[in-house]
């Protein structure tokens, strides 16, 4: 009986050991993901999956101290104490006088609660953060991106004799929403006067209205490293779902040529002043690899004496020091006699509630409004101070909000009404706004050509990447297609942006050896029809789920695909269908392009043809 006694523990853990152990580990789970939402939606406004897949994949290295402390104390710990508290509850059930087959149940009993807590949290995250949309867009392809693409490889830019300087300052979290509403804000009291004097006095594209005019900022820009990659590229910052991280590349997009790229090869000394690490959200291996830029940022500071070793205020340092290493970089980099881009990006202005520092005051009620108004007077004055220097006669400054503040009580202030945008403003531009009187409407990726032009460069076409140079008459795309269907379409899910990501080494070699596929595609004309034959794709047709032909028609620097019809095999391996020449309409000239679509996406295979219905011909 005693050797009973003895080993009843050991039979009891043996009953229900393990699920003691998964009871414990979902509880724990549920509440760690449940406070985890609660926090983020306490912290962030209108936060959704593609940010946090986005900052995920840029990486968290160089996050904030006081964000992963707080994430800790507010998340992590309540998941832990749940986590042993429902161990000790269970192990002390186990411990219960009762038979094997009860104690054995209960347990079960109880894993089970946990693995509901965990599927009701899972279920409440997948709603909130609308993680089925997120999933369908991305199970869902779409050309939009490489339908509009303008590579700025290929485009003529001619920049003039005396290359100008470019001071581009990004603002943290500014938009227009700041200023009064009789200047285009939202409030009744203006938060920044002096950005909307800036604004009204320089180019902010509001044609004949006062006030201040800005860019939206569109799926894929709506975070700090989408924003600043949008504004630099044209792009959104869309990263393919794969096994890779961005952290983890040695590369940053490699297929893409940014604004870094094109002053460098035209021997602009590049540099970025940040006071937070530069590693975080994939800032430094960007800016270095895209433009060779100088990396000043809070380590910098560090290790060069600008700031003690031990000093760390908010990310790193505050805004005040940001523009006092700004002057001293400024003069330096004036001195060489060589043309410099030197953008920086402020962070005082970062959600919640702004850090205030000691040239703070305290007109308004709330810290995060005379934090906004604070970095007001320290970018006027700064801009104040360049205007006096002699290289400001050469130089253009851009000032641009990075993107939307993600404050959630600033945000519930401003209203769901609002049309909200980031600040934007160009001081001192080398270009002439051909229709003055024309209020653009704009978002954050058409600041890429705005600011070539700005310098004085000629632009072929003048359109870049996905964005538009708004001192043309140009249209953007955001006035041309409306901002649903612009957002409808960047959600969804890009092979093009796959294979320019350079994440996958697999999805870019794909795209390669798919488009270097030699077809020869045939067109036989009939009275009312075209009969479209494809050979050669005995190499790749095992790889593939579907073949296809567009037919696509060029209307300005637009392309726009009539239709798109799959080829069925035939019994002699070529590929076939018959089109409608009514689907063409008018246009009698039309571009003809073979896809291939694969379990990886969809490939454009060879290269273009032109079809010409009027002489019956296709030629490539």
């Amino acid at each position: 009986m005693k050797r009973k006694e003895k080993n009843a523990p050991r039979r009891r853990w043996k009953s229900a050991g393990l699920p003691v152990f998964f009871c414990s580990l979902f509880t724990g789970g549920a509440v760690w993901l449940l406070a985890t939402i609660l926090w983020e939606k306490r912290r962030w406004s209108d936060l959704s999956m593609e940010e946090i897949i986005g900052q995920l994949a840029t990486g968290m290295e160089g996050s904030g101290r006081a964000l992963v402390q707080e994430h800790i104390l507010y998340c992590v710990v309540p998941g832990i104490v749940a986590m042993l508290a429902t161990a000790a509850l269970v192990t002390a059930v186990l411990w219960l006088r009762v038979d094997v087959e009860r104690r054995t149940a209960m347990a079960r009993r109880a894993c089970l609660v946990g693995t509901g807590g965990l599927t009701a949290v899972l279920v409440y995250a997948g709603v909130s953060l609308d993680v089925v949309s997120y999933a369908a867009d991305n199970m869902t392809e779409s050309t939009y991106i490489e339908d509009n693409y303008v590579d700025p490889s290929q485009v003529q830019l001619t920049f003039p004799e005396q290359k100008r300087n470019l001071i581009y300052i990004w603002l943290e979290s500014m938009e227009t929403s700041y200023a009064d509403t009789a200047n285009g804000g939202a409030f009744a009291e203006n938060r920044i006067p002096a950005l909307t004097q800036l604004a009204e006095e320089n180019v902010s594209f509001t044609g004949t209205q006062d006030g201040v005019n800005g860019g939206y900022a569109t799926s894929g820009t709506t975070w700090t490293a989408g924003a600043l990659f949008a504004q630099t590229s044209g792009l959104p910052l869309k990263i393919p779902l794969t096994d890779n991280a961005m952290s983890e590349q040695d590369t940053f997009f490699p297929g893409v040529t940014t604004l870094g790229d094109i002053l460098h090869d035209a021997g602009y000394q590049q540099s970025l002043l940040i006071g937070s690490d530069a590693t975080f959200g994939g800032r430094r291996l960007y800016f270095t690899e895209h433009g060779d830029y100088a990396m000043w940022d809070y380590n910098y500071s560090k290790e060069n004496g600008q700031t003690p070793e031990d000093y760390y205020v908010w990310w790193g340092y505050e805004d005040e020091k940001l523009f006092a290493f700004a002057k001293q970089h400024l003069q330096e980099l004036a001195a060489s006699g060589q043309p410099f881009n030197l953008s920086m990006l402020t962070v005082d202005t970062h959600f919640p509630d702004g850090y205030a520092c000691g040239l703070c005051g305290d007109a308004f009620a709330d810290q995060y409004s005379n934090v906004i108004a604070c970095s007001d007077q320290q970018v006027a004055a700064f801009v104040a101070w360049i205007q006096q220097q002699p290289f400001y006669e050469n130089t253009t400054i851009v000032i641009a909000g990075d993107h939307v503040t993600m404050d959630v009580d600033y945000g519930e202030a401003i209203g769901s009404d609002y049309p909200r945008r980031t600040y934007f403003t160009v001081i001192n531009p080398a270009a002439e706004v051909e229709n003055p009187v024309l209020y653009r409407s704009f978002t954050t990726m058409d600041y890429f050509p705005t600011t070539l032009a700005a310098l004085g460069v000629t632009i072929e076409g003048n359109r870049l990447g996905l964005g538009t140079n708004l001192f043309s008459s140009e249209q953007t795309l955001l006035e041309r297609d409306g901002l649903d269907a612009l957002n409808s379409e960047l959600k969804r899910r890009s092979a093009f942006m796959d294979g320019l990501s350079g994440i996958s080494e697999e999805l870019y070699a794909m795209s390669d050896r798919f488009s270097a596929v030699d077809t020869a595609l045939e067109a036989t004309f009939g009275r009312d029809a075209v009969t479209f034959t494809v050979h050669n794709l005995e190499q790749i047709e095992d790889e593939c789920t579907k073949i296809e032909v567009f037919a696509e028609v060029m209307n300005g620097e637009v392309r726009s695909t009539l239709w798109s019809w799959p080829l069925d095999k035939q019994p002699d391996g070529t590929y076939r269908n018959t089109m409608w020449l009514s689907a063409a309409g008018e246009n009698q000239t039309f571009t003809v392009r073979v896809y291939a679509t694969t379990e990886e996406g969809r490939f454009q295979v060879d290269g273009d043809y032109t079809c010409n219905v009027t002489d019956k011909t296709l030629t490539r």
